[in-house]
């Protein structure tokens, strides 16, 4: 039987009892008080066994909770750390990149820049050399010319005096 009931039951005895009709106080069975009390001590130590497992079941319950949350609390701080290191690595590597390609222009530009100096100074050469050249030919060609006609004078004075 159940506590309460046995509890239900003492009520019943105490409210049936019969009173006495001089001083008013009720008469109860108390071999039947006896048992009701011997039931309850009986009953007491298995409720009492079973509220004690279950405090320990709810103790068990609540350490067992305690210690996912724990759990998944240092997991979650773990995780946290993981993807802020890998967001500053990235933030980094994304810097450090921008960092490069911005140096790899400069260094391109400047080599731009210097090739084109060294292209325009290379036509500037070329074309002196070129006038250079040009201009010895000229001399070169005039002398040749000088020649012929030295030439072709010293032929026709002496040709003309041949036939006079």
């Amino acid at each position: 039987m159940e506590m309460l009931e046995l509890v239900s039951k003492l009520e019943a005895i105490a409210t049936q009892a019969k009173k006495m009709p001089i001083t008013g106080q009720k008469v109860v069975d108390t071999d039947l008080l006896l048992e009701v009390a011997q039931q309850m001590r009986l009953a007491m130590p298995r409720n009492l066994q079973e509220a004690q497992e279950l405090l320990e079941r709810r103790e068990q319950i609540v350490n067992q909770t305690m210690l996912d949350a724990r759990r998944l609390r240092a997991t979650a701080e773990s995780d946290a750390r993981v993807l802020v290191n890998e967001s500053e690595l990235v933030r980094n590597a994304k810097a450090r990149g921008a960092d490069v390609i911005e140096d790899a222009n400069r260094k391109a530009e400047r080599i731009m820049a210097l090739a084109e100096q060294d292209a325009r100074q290379r036509r500037e050469d070329a074309d002196q050399y070129s006038q250079e050249t040009l201009h010895k030919m000229e001399q070169q060609v005039a002398a040749v010319l000088n020649m012929i006609q030295a030439g072709q004078r010293v032929l026709v004075s002496t040709n003309s005096g041949h036939h006079n």
